[in-house]
């Protein structure tokens, strides 16, 4: 009696190499995935502290070049970003020239400056001279994971230090 199944020695996986093969899979798979996480939150992060830096950079530079002064809002409660020029008369409602949301997940934990204390809600303006300075703070942003990154404007420049992780600025 011939049998019809053809030679048992072909090539192929036995159960136990696919097993072994899943296992490194699986294991390789708990160690990247975390970081990729991770990696995908810093990227959120990192594109919320250059949308605050660009608002400020441009703020600066209509500043400088209409030599007027300007104002950074930031609308804690929302998570927006704005610029506007100082009003010419006190009851003048400000009209604002750009504004951003920040990324979706990300937002604005709190923001303090060397003359006003911290701010965690509502809305907080950092005053851009004509010459350019801009009011030295202190800008908090977080995820939902709780991370948190501190944002230090250098006057000067208005560059943001940046640091991806809280910092306790203490002014006075």
């Amino acid at each position: 009696m011939t049998h019809k199944y053809k030679n048992s020695n072909l090539p192929g996986f036995t159960l136990l190499e696919l097993m072994i093969v899943i296992v490194i899979i699986g294991i390789t798979l708990g160690y990247v995935g975390p970081r990729i996480s991770e990696a995908l939150f810093a990227s959120s992060m990192d594109e919320g502290a250059r949308d605050i830096s660009t608002m400020i950079r441009y703020g600066r530079s209509l500043a400088i070049k209409e030599h007027r002064y300007y104002f950074i809002r930031f609308g804690i409660s929302d998570s927006e970003i704005g610029v506007y020029p100082r009003p010419e008369s006190s009851g003048e409602i400000p009209e604002m020239i750009k504004e951003r949301d920040l990324p979706k997940g990300i937002v604005l934990r709190g923001v303090k400056t060397v003359y006003q204390p911290k701010k965690e809600q509502g809305e907080m303006d950092l005053t851009v001279t004509p010459e350019g300075i801009i009011e030295q703070g202190v800008i908090y942003l977080g995820d939902s994971y709780g991370n948190i990154y501190t944002l230090i404007i250098k006057p000067f420049s208005g560059l943001l230090k940046v640091y991806d992780h809280y910092v306790d600025i203490a002014y006075g």
